[in-house]
């Protein structure tokens, strides 16, 4: 939403309304990118994450009603190119505290194509939390994943999940 100028007062005064009768806002969300590399270890090809301060959930934060991205910066294996088949994409991911596999796993994107150097992008899109039972307000949901391909093989760190509106 866009505001102008040319209503000022009336913008302050729908807002000192509100404040009165509603909670505040939940934190502004945003999309989660985590940038991931392929590595040559010891012949096999290895998904790593760049920073691996993003490793921990703590510091992977991904928001209700927005996406979380894993953007390929680099490739040290050569080509992988799988034509109707995932050249790299998510394994797998379920909730670290119950092992449950979220509905809206189905729907994360693979890519097929992964350029020698890097580039292209994987992702989820994770629902709005009116979309998704929340026991708490403030709850973050701790996810495990792995990441693999055809030719490669798995990483596994965490993500979580927070509420937001």
């Amino acid at each position: 939403m866009r505001l102008t100028l040319v209503a000022p007062v009336l913008v302050t005064a729908l807002a000192s309304c509100a404040s009165k009768s509603s909670p505040p806002p939940p934190p502004e969300g945003r999309d989660l990118t985590l940038e991931v590399g392929l590595a040559l270890d010891n012949t096999p090809c290895v998904a790593r994450l760049k920073d691996t301060g993003q490793k921990d959930a703590a510091n992977a934060i991904g928001w209700t009603g927005h996406a979380v991205i894993w953007k390929v910066v680099g490739n040290d294996c050569g080509e992988k190119k799988k034509i109707n088949k995932k050249a790299l994409g998510l394994k797998s991911m379920k909730l670290k505290s119950t092992g449950e596999v979220p509905a809206w796993f189905k729907g994360c994107t693979p890519l097929d194509d992964v350029p020698p150097g890097g580039g292209g992008d994987f992702s989820c899109q994770i629902p709005s939390s009116k979309e998704w039972r929340w026991e708490r307000p403030d709850e973050t949901k701790i996810y495990e994943y792995e990441i693999d391909g055809d030719e490669v093989e798995p990483g596994d760190p965490d993500v979580g999940i927070r509420r937001n509106g």
